[in-house]
C-alpha cells in the first residue's frame, strides 16, 4: 500500500528537522538512605552516640530502649547518619508509630526499602531475596506497640541475611537471642541558668 499524501508530507517535514545529539543524563546517584534530616542540631549526647556506635561493631540487633520522650528516635537518627558509610547498601529508616495493625509491619518495611512483591513469593520471601546479599542497616523505630511482629520479622531476616544489622527503638526489648539492649538515659537538664546570656 502506498503511503497517503499526508504521510508523505509529514515524512518530508520530519526529515528536514535538525536533530541535535542527545545529551546523556548523568548516571543516577545510588540512593543510600531514606533518613530524614532533623530541623534542629543534636547537642550534648556524644557519650551516648559513641556507646551506641561501639555496640554496633559487635551486635546485629541493637535495641535502644527507654521511657517515652527519652530521645531514642533522635539518638538512632544521629547514629544512622554517623555510620552511613559503614553500610555499602545504605541505612533505611522505618517509622512504625503510625502503624496500628501488626500485619502492616512487613509491608511497611518493604515500602521503606522500595521492595515490591514478586509474583509467586510471599512478601517475607521477597524481602529475604532482596536483603540476603546486601550490607545495610535497618532501623525499626517505635516498636513498642508491635513487639511480637517486629521481633518475628527481625528474627526471620537476621537468620538468613548475614550482612544485615537492625537497630530497634522501643520502650521494651524485642526479646530475641543475640539482641543487645542499650537503655537510653533521660535527657539531662541544665543545673544552672545564666540569666545574663
Amino acid at each position: 500500500v502506498e503511503p497517503s499524501s499526508t504521510t508523505r508530507a509529514l515524512y518530508a517535514t520530519l526529515s528536514q528537522l535538525e536533530v541535535s545529539p542527545a545529551v546523556s543524563d548523568p548516571l543516577p546517584v545510588k540512593v543510600r538512605h531514606n533518613l530524614r534530616h532533623p530541623l534542629t542540631s543534636f547537642i550534648g549526647r556524644e557519650r551516648e552516640i559513641n556507646a551506641v556506635k561501639h555496640l554496633l561493631d559487635s551486635a546485629r540487633l541493637l535495641t535502644l530502649s527507654g521511657a517515652g520522650g527519652s530521645g531514642k528516635t533522635r539518638l538512632a537518627l544521629q547514629v544512622a547518619f554517623d555510620v552511613l558509610n559503614n553500610y555499602t547498601d545504605g541505612v533505611w529508616w522505618v517509622d512504625l508509630a503510625p502503624i496500628a495493625q501488626a500485619s502492616l509491619v512487613t509491608p511497611t518495611v518493604a515500602t521503606a526499602l522500595g521492595i515490591h512483591l514478586i509474583a509467586g513469593r510471599t512478601l517475607i520471601e521477597t524481602l529475604i531475596d532482596a536483603l540476603q546479599s546486601r550490607r545495610l542497616l535497618l532501623i525499626l523505630d517505635n516498636c513498642e506497640h508491635l513487639i511480637a511482629e517486629c521481633a518475628s520479622l527481625a528474627h526471620e531476616l537476621l537468620a538468613v541475611c548475614p550482612q544485615l544489622t537492625i537497630i530497634a527503638t522501643s520502650r521494651e526489648a524485642l526479646g530475641l537471642q543475640g539482641e543487645r539492649v542499650w537503655r537510653v538515659p533521660p535527657l539531662r537538664l541544665a543545673t544552672s541558668i545564666d540569666l545574663n546570656d
